[in-house]
């Protein structure tokens, strides 16, 4: 095999990159060097997590705490112990088996689509389907999705024309070369050929998720009766899995300290925090807010933890009740119609509300989002140790949703949430930021965004490298918090196309159009696009502040690398 090669992909990630081919071979040396490495790094809480994927191991890392030169150094010891002549050939990940029902229109209603493009009786394709040990390389898409190989080559059928709008979750198809299930319900344009009544992915079970990269799935065919009298918890039994119901933290950490109405919840309202760590390889994606320095002088401001939830808004804000005395704080984006009780309320200060009053933040004059901190921090169940929403993935939050009308939201304590004070230094950084972005209007124009390289930028030569940091460009009405995409003059690159690998906070990936995606909080943990360069994080703040119409032109910082 060629060797590895080692790039920095974010600032907080290094990507070691593989062979680029899809096969066993290749899947047992990042498997080996996944081990070996973790091996090495045990004492390491610096190290958040290692993604394996198709070609590549991406590393993930508190930048604060360590630097990339030395993981660069531990990356090679590994290599060295797993990529040589007697690298250990690993065959260690479990066998699942996934009880499938492919009969009828309601569970397989594209069978007999995949039955005439492969010429096969039904019962045939389900027995070619079901007899093979399919290689779990990697997850990603969404939570617990796997990238399956091992498909026989005769039951290859191309996507549908018109995807559907929502498969149903436990679905199973085949699109293209490719099988695989649908840990959840998702707008898809695979062939649908069967169901399981297994929930591969639970939050409310232990394990949540039954497999990982590294292990196989084989499909067990049933019948429509099994699946309607199926016992997973004896299935789960009998795998040895267990199907323990997982418990909330919340209780065990915070007390009640108070509450909040929402009377009118704005166009998307949400609760977030810092987000969700280490459960990338699973195909959970990071969330958490947008912009971390607003919502950090936020939590400050009130004195909260760095981490206590808040309410991240996107251009109107709530109208909010206070149940409780309760102190507040509105950072980020400004609302210059704020009124406490139809009284002016001040950005970026500390403000005290009275049980039974209002506050009706109206729309943002300056900026998109902003970030409102309670005293004690919004109390909501954390999923995977974090309280932020994911709606794509229904996740978190209040329900894994946008707030609505009426919702009703705790508070906490100050027993266990509060921090004992940030020092002077800090204040005083996020107050320079909020002045010189939002209060004093001080923009770029077009706005700097400033950039180091990503994990394909040779993918690009130096024509393409050239025109993107000349290029001005627009942000589009299309973005969200999933990426944040753009109009303005196309690279003319070519197809940009790669096998899948992970994906960090602020990639810039080049879509088959030539144009710019910035990937976001919300954005699937794995893609296919080339990433050219990664946004900064102080820059991906200002980002996120950018309304559409914002002109941006990315600046690509050469001497961040892995000396």
């Amino acid at each position: 095999m060629d060797p590895a090669k080692i790039v920095l992909a974010s600032e907080d990630s290094l990507q070691i990159q593989f062979e680029q081919k899809i096969c066993p071979e290749v899947n047992r040396q990042i498997c080996a060097f996944v081990k070996e490495f973790s091996s090495l790094t045990k004492d390491m809480p610096e190290i958040i997590e290692i993604v394996p994927t198709y070609c590549a191991a991406s590393v993930y890392f508190d930048e604060k705490k360590t630097k990339p030169a030395l993981l660069k150094k531990i990356a090679f010891e590994a290599l060295k112990k797993t990529c040589g002549e007697d690298a250990e050939d690993l065959d260690s990940g479990k066998t699942i088996t996934i009880p499938v029902c492919y009969e009828g229109k309601e569970f397989a209603p594209d069978l007999e689509r995949v039955c005439a493009n492969a010429k096969l009786a039904k019962e045939n394709m389900v027995k070619i389907h079901s007899s093979t040990d399919y290689l779990i390389y990697m997850m990603g898409f969404m939570p617990g999705f796997p990238y399956l190989g091992g498909m026989d080559e005769r039951l290859e059928t191309p996507r549908l024309e018109t995807p559907r709008t929502k498969i149903p979750a436990g679905s199973v198809a085949i699109g293209g070369k490719q099988t695989g299930l649908y840990p959840a319900p998702s707008p898809g344009g695979w062939n649908v050929i069967g169901r399981t009544p297994l929930k591969v992915f639970d939050i409310g079970r232990d394990p949540v998720f039954l497999y990982k990269a590294g292990d196989k799935i084989r499909f067990k065919p049933i019948s429509k009766n099994d699946f309607e009298r199926f016992d997973e918890k004896r299935w789960l039994e009998e795998m040895g899995l267990g199907g323990v119901v997982s418990k909330s933290d919340m209780k065990e950490r915070y007390e009640c300290g108070g509450g909040i109405e929402i009377l009118e919840a704005g166009f998307m309202t949400t609760i977030q925090d810092g987000g969700t760590k280490g459960f990338q390889k699973y195909g959970i994606s990071q969330s958490g807010v947008m912009d971390k320095a607003s919502f950090d002088f936020a939590n400050a401001l009130c004195g909260n933890s760095e981490n206590a939830a808040c309410l991240e808004t996107t251009y109107t804000g709530p109208k909010i009740c206070f149940t409780s005395d309760c102190s507040f704080a509105i950072c980020g984006a400004v609302f210059e119609e704020a009124a406490l009780d139809g009284v002016h309320v001040e950005m970026n200060k500390r403000i005290i509300a009275k049980a039974g009053s209002v506050l009706d933040c109206g729309a943002a004059s300056k900026g998109l989002r902003s970030y409102i901190a309670f005293g004690g921090g919004v109390l909501a169940r954390k999923v995977f140790g974090s309280a932020s929403t994911n709606v794509k993935s229904k996740i978190g939050g209040l329900n894994g949703r946008k707030l609505e009308n009426g919702d009703t939201l705790a508070l906490g304590s100050a027993k266990g949430i509060f921090r004992r004070g940030w020092n002077g230094a800090e204040l005083a950084g996020f107050a320079k930021t909020a002045a010189a972005f939002f209060l004093n209007g001080a923009r770029e124009d077009p706005l700097a965004i400033e950039c180091i390289k990503s994990s394909q930028s040779d993918f690009f030569g130096a024509d393409c490298m050239e025109k993107f940091s000349a290029a001005v460009y627009t942000v589009s009405a299309q973005s969200d918090r999933m990426g944040i995409r753009f109009d303005g003059p196309s690279l003319d690159c070519g197809k940009t196309d790669i096998v899948s690998d992970a994906i960090p906070f602020g990639a810039v990936q080049i879509t088959s159009a030539g144009l710019p995606l910035v990937m976001a909080a919300d954005r699937q943990t794995t893609g296919g696009y080339a990433k050219i360069a990664c946004v900064k994080k102080a820059s991906m703040y200002k980002l996120a502040q950018a309304l559409p119409g914002t002109k941006v032109k990315f600046k690509i910082d050469c001497s961040a690398n892995l000396e």
